[in-house]
């Protein structure tokens, strides 16, 4: 198999979202989900659990904790589906996937399907980089929101960067 890379992961997950016909943030994962055709259920789960994957009938459910809150739920929800979206890819695995579940590659595909990189641009040349602003729109806390930004180098340590 080749190697993939954190490019690979991030398209990935741009992808997803075009083929879903979202491009708007806030981006509505349970949508996306339910066009890939993922159901979503929430339990009262134990509390070391955020939210699992489970075969049913040997395809994926997503269940997430009910008695987490809504920004808990919302990470757990676009990390157990991106790990659903990087098996899609692999024509060779099947599901239930028997090989070791990368974390690390569904946290970067998870942090494209809740924040992902072209809207932020979009959005921060609209709203003069203000990061609290995109913080509330994508759904993510300002320090998120800040590391992105920092990240893709919209904004620097000490300051914006006006190019418009």
């Amino acid at each position: 198999m080749p190697l993939k890379t954190d490019i690979h992961y991030r398209r990935l997950a741009g992808e997803a979202l075009s083929r879903a016909g979202i491009a708007e943030p806030p981006i509505p994962l349970d949508a996306l989900a339910k066009h890939y055709g993922i159901p979503t259920r929430s339990f009262t789960l134990p509390t070391f659990f955020s939210g699992a994957i489970i075969n049913e009938d040997g395809l994926p459910v997503i269940l997430l904790n009910a008695d987490k809150d809504e920004a808990v739920q919302r990470q757990t929800l676009a990390h157990l589906l991106a790990h659903v979206l990087i098996l899609f890819d692999d024509p060779t695995e099947a599901f239930p996937r028997n090989a070791r579940l990368d974390h690390r590659e569904a946290d970067i595909v998870a942090e494209e399907l809740v924040a992902p990189s072209d809207m932020i641009l979009d959005q921060a040349s609209k709203w003069f980089n203000d990061y609290r602003y995109l913080a509330r729109l994508f759904g993510v806390s300002e320090a998120e929101m800040m590391r992105r930004m920092l990240d893709m180098g919209i904004i620097k340590q000490r300051g914006i960067i006006w190019d418009y």
